[in-house]
């Protein structure tokens, strides 16, 4: 017959058993934790990446076409120039004239 010091003993036997199983777990998470939090991290720093490489991009097109710009400025302003210095180059004036009209109005 079990008596009541039997019953006690052995819950208590499974008391400390959970106990322990329930240790374990905790220590497990504690070491999962860094790990966890690093794969979060990495994560929003690879969107973060992601992000700035869209932007670059963009900026780099960008800049591009405001290089374009300078240089059709520019060739325009030296034949305003020339045109102005010798009252000659009108072909030149003809061509920068065309070249900056397709830059204002056909990039778009």
């Amino acid at each position: 017959m079990i008596t009541t010091e039997i019953l006690v003993l052995g819950l208590g036997l499974v008391l400390t058993i959970l106990n322990i199983v329930e240790r374990i777990i905790l220590f497990k998470d504690k070491l999962n934790k860094p790990h966890l939090q690093h794969e979060t991290r990495i994560s929003t720093l690879e969107v973060e990446v992601r992000d700035l490489r869209n932007q670059l991009t963009d900026d780099s097109e960008r800049i591009k076409d405001l290089e374009e710009g300078t240089k059709v400025l520019m060739k325009s302003i030296g034949a305003l120039l020339s045109h102005g210095i010798d009252g000659n180059n009108t072909e030149e004036m003809v061509e920068a004239k065309s070249d900056l009209n397709e830059y204002l109005y056909d990039r778009h």
